[in-house]
């Protein structure tokens, strides 16, 4: 169970990550709301401002796509709701699940994000239950304002710098990848098979951190494409994100064998190799941020000294090294 100390970090971590996003929706969300006021005399354009919070809302993968994703549902759910009105009103709540249901259904054939069939659905929805006047065109006009918004926000003016945004993921994938390592150490020195099986569990919960590379990657691509800022700086950008894509799963997984191949030789039990305590504080090194080419690394056993299970343990262990090397650039590697 993480601390309450641990716990107040994690919150206090998010709340940096995510007071950026939330200030720009707020922003976004105003100036959508005098725009709509403006271009289109809508005295309460509650979509527009609702549109712009929601395309520019913390912890969106893309802020861009999820903008278009958002246009694509809206348009959808009301041209389905109009075509709704036309069926009997006999039954109105038959009615009305007939067109959320088709409205979902024809915005999920899209392959878009979910926000795609939610908005769908549910604007299909308003079109009956308010009538198309107040959430057809109406509606539409206040989210295409909203959309303009969000889109000038976090395609222009507030356009995250990718190469950082691929840094920082990375750089969680190798804190949590380092507490798992250091959890090894532990139960090496200790010669504890709990706490050797206790860092394979670590490693298992890492993957939210690979996630979090590939996701970044994606968004780096995206932007070289789609944002002025990332056309700019592509040239830079794309190798940096193809280094990530190519070599980030190969860490996560040497990472994790080296773990269970260590667990499994501790519970089988066998004198453990010599050294092993050396080159695993070096690839611990190797994961700190400010971590440079190292000179060179503490020798390897002989493995033909050592016991089949260590000798796995050992191999993972420069798998590992070798890895992380490829991963951080400290030395170029052979393409994976």
């Amino acid at each position: 169970m993480p601390s309450l100390i641990d716990r107040a970090r994690r919150v206090k971590d998010r709340a940096e990550n995510s007071w950026r996003d939330a200030a720009a929706a707020a922003v976004a969300g105003a100036f959508a709301w005098v725009l709509a006021v403006w271009a289109f005399g809508h005295p309460h354009p509650v979509f527009a401002g609702v549109t712009a919070i929601v395309c520019l809302a913390p912890g969106l993968p893309n802020h861009g796509r999820q903008a278009i994703g958002l246009l694509a549902g809206v348009a959808t759910g009301i041209v389905v709701g109009e075509l709704a009105l036309y069926l009997p009103a006999t039954y109105p709540l038959l009615r009305v699940s007939a067109a959320a249901f088709f409205a979902i259904l024809i915005a999920s054939t899209y392959g878009m994000t979910p926000v795609v069939p939610i908005q769908s659905g549910v604007s299909a929805v308003l079109v009956l239950a308010l009538g198309s006047d107040s959430a057809g065109v109406v509606r539409m006009l206040d989210v295409a304002a909203g959309t303009a918004v969000g889109v000038i926000f976090s395609q222009v003016l507030l356009t995250p710098d990718p190469i950082r945004t691929l840094d920082a993921a990375a750089a969680d994938l190798l804190g949590r990848i380092r507490t798992g390592l250091r959890q090894v150490a532990t139960a090496v020195e200790a010669d504890d098979p709990k706490r050797a099986q206790a860092a394979v569990e670590i490693f298992s919960s890492a993957h939210l951190g690979l996630a979090a590379v590939v996701g970044a990657v994606d968004v780096a691509r995206y932007s070289t494409r789609w944002s002025l800022r990332g056309r700019l700086g592509k040239r830079r950008i794309r190798p940096v994100a193809d280094r990530y894509d190519r070599r980030a799963a190969r860490l996560f997984a040497s990472a994790l064998l080296f773990a269970t191949a260590v667990a499994s030789a501790m519970a089988r039990g066998g004198p453990q190799p010599p050294g092993l305590p050396a080159r695993l504080a070096y690839l611990i090194r190797l994961t700190e941020p400010d971590a440079v080419m190292p000179a060179s690394a503490p020798p390897p056993p002989d493995r033909s000294t050592i016991s089949d299970d260590w000798r796995a343990a050992a191999v993972r262990l420069d798998e590992t090294i070798d890895a992380l090397l490829a991963f951080r650039a400290l030395r170029p590697a052979d393409p994976v």
